[in-house]
């Protein structure tokens, strides 16, 4: 045997003693992996995602990863007892997987994967709405174009409904040939626009915060009227230029039978800087109410800096209250075609660059004597201020010369007028247009009664307050003064304050408390609920009786009238919600 051989059996034999001796040990204990975390959970607020988990059994620490398709992934280590990350600035509109690993010496364990969606922040509306939808607050919604709501002629009848607090811009830059952005609700849809949804009463004014705004995309500061189109609302209640008729901006049909029509709620919600011309002939209110009706809830709203009317009712029996206009480039309220719902607490401030009537009011441009249903909707409690320029100091009179008629009664109507207050308007504070007119009020169909003008055509008290010289109507200024005074009305200072003339904001609006004229007494308008003539509102508001002409009582302050605080009164929006950019 070799000496190398002889080595080798002797080293073998050493470390089998070695093994077998009574000095025998084993090897180091090994650590068992940590139990996989649990009720892992990932939330996305904006851009931030929040991951919370439970910690497995045995862990000394954890690595929690985000990952989504072309990002590099993103990790957080945490020291043990810690159980909650966050995660910032991820991308709006993407998916990601979150996965938490439980690290020891023993290795480490992986809970489940959760996928999160990090919400978009603005989304661009370009197809029609064809399913119930709800738009909500954490997003700015876009009109790219005009968005039908429902399609009446395929009988798809669907409900939007939009969150309190949301703001929804009219694009003002669409693409070249494309026609400008406004929502239209079909005839049998709903459009549900609530400030007030989670409050147990829904009759108080709306939070400023819970407003639901539409507006400009504009920077504040550089928004004016036309930016974008408006709101128009189709029905299916009665009308009087047929069974049926054809919307403002094709728009769809409007018009039925069904005098409850429910459209849905506009409660608390304002509409800004809208009005885009369709056609040259074809300019969009406001809001366009076609065949609306008395199922359908119209309260706290303000159209503020519009290219045409403010609101105007096609037919229909939809009631309005507590209403706002505010620099209207046309008539502040319209309407036509046998309204014949009522309308309570409305303000309209114009302006002096651009303004018509306070009322425009009428019953058919066709056919004025004999279309029916007759329009015999009732105005109460209205406060109209006209920004005719040399009557004025304030603001609101700085830009030229505006304002016509406070109230124009025209094409048949047979409109009831009750505790108006009215001033500043350039050609009368009232003004029967043409003859059917005059025979309907001869007749005692057509109303004007307890109401206050002032300063109208010439300042103070003059007949021009009554069929100025500026009204061209059917009768003479005589004998609009003996329908005046048979009508308990007055013409007499109703005492504003300086700031009623001033343009104001939202954390600053005008004063429009009136003192009355000693001697005036209001209109009971509560004697007119569930007249023969129209139809009371669904959800149980009715005409309320009060003591003064106007819309604001003036036993109340400031800062707890039903108009403080929600309304923007800037004329370039710099008071408004901003757009998509923060502007």
């Amino acid at each position: 045997m070799s000496r190398k051989s002889i080595r080798a059996l002797a080293l073998i034999a050493a470390f089998g003693v070695v093994g077998c001796g009574d000095d025998d040990t084993t090897g180091p204990d090994l650590t068992d992996p940590p139990g996989a975390p649990s009720s892992v959970a990932a939330v996305a607020a904006a851009t931030t995602v929040t991951v919370t988990f439970t910690e497995g059994t045995g862990t000394d620490s954890s690595r929690v990863v985000v990952t989504t398709t072309g990002e590099t992934d993103r990790t957080a280590s945490l020291a043990t007892g810690t159980t909650s990350t966050d995660f910032t600035g991820l991308t709006e509109g993407a998916t990601y997987a979150v996965q938490v690993f439980a690290i020891n010496d023993g290795g480490e364990t992986a809970s489940a994967i959760v996928q999160v969606e990090i919400p978009e922040d603005v989304v661009l509306v370009t197809a029609d709405i064809l399913v119930n939808t709800t738009w909500t607050r954490d997003k700015t919604w876009i009109l790219g174009g005009p968005i039908f709501v429902g399609d009446d002629a395929n009988d798809v009848d669907v409900t939007i409904t939009i969150e309190p607090g949301t703001t929804i811009l009219g694009d003002v830059d669409p693409p070249q040939g494309a026609r400008g952005s406004y929502l239209i609700v079909s005839r049998g849809s709903r459009l549900v626009a609530d400030a007030n949804a989670s409050l147990a009463d829904k009759t108080v004014r709306p939070d400023p915060d819970s407003v639901i705004v539409f507006t400009s995309s504009a920077d504040r500061g550089d928004r004016q009227r036309g930016d974008w189109g408006g709101l128009v609302i189709n029905g299916a209640a009665p009308i009087n230029s047929g069974t049926e008729a054809e919307g403002e901006g094709e728009s769809g049909l409007f018009g039925g039978t069904d005098v409850n029509d429910d459209s849905g709620i506009l409660r608390g919600v304002r509409v800004e800087f809208a009005g885009d011309r369709v056609t040259a002939t074809d300019e969009l209110n406001g809001i366009a109410l076609q065949g609306v009706g008395a199922g359908t809830i119209i309260d706290y709203v303000q159209v503020h800096y519009n290219v045409d009317d403010g609101t105007e009712p096609f037919g229909g029996t939809v009631s309005q209250t507590h209403m706002v206009m505010t620099g209207i480039g046309d008539d502040s309220f319209d309407g036509t075609d046998g309204y014949q719902g009522f309308m309570q607490f409305l303000i309209a401030q114009q302006r002096a660059d651009d303004a018509d009537n306070g009322f425009e009011i009428s019953n058919n441009g066709d056919d004025p004597g004999n279309a029916t249903p007759k329009s015999t909707a009732i105005i109460a409690n209205a406060t109209m201020i006209g920004a005719r320029l040399d009557l004025g100091s304030g603001e609101i009179s700085a830009l030229g010369s505006k304002s016509d008629n406070a109230v124009s009664f025209r094409e048949g109507s047979n409109y009831r007028v009750f505790n108006v207050i009215a001033t500043g308007f350039g050609k009368s504070g009232f003004c029967i247009e043409d003859a059917e007119t005059a025979i309907e009020a001869e007749a005692g169909r057509l109303r004007f009664e307890n109401n206050i003008l002032w300063d109208n055509v010439t300042a103070g008290s003059t007949d021009a307050n009554y069929g100025g010289p500026g009204c061209d109507g059917a009768w003479t200024m005589a004998e609009h003064k003996t329908f005046f005074d048979n009508g308990n009305n007055v013409v007499a200072d109703p005492m504003f304050d300086d700031t009623a003339f001033n343009v104001g904001s939202m954390m600053s609006p005008p004063n429009l408390i009136p003192t009355m004229p000693a001697g005036y007494t209001a209109f009971d308008v509560s004697t007119l609920n569930n007249d023969a003539n129209i139809t009371m509102p669904a959800d149980g508001r009715t005409l309320v009786a009060t003591t003064y002409a106007g819309a604001i009582d003036p036993a109340v302050a400031l800062a707890d009238q039903w108009y403080y605080g929600w309304t923007v009164w800037a004329a370039d929006g710099s008071d408004s919600r901003p757009n998509e950019n923060g502007n």
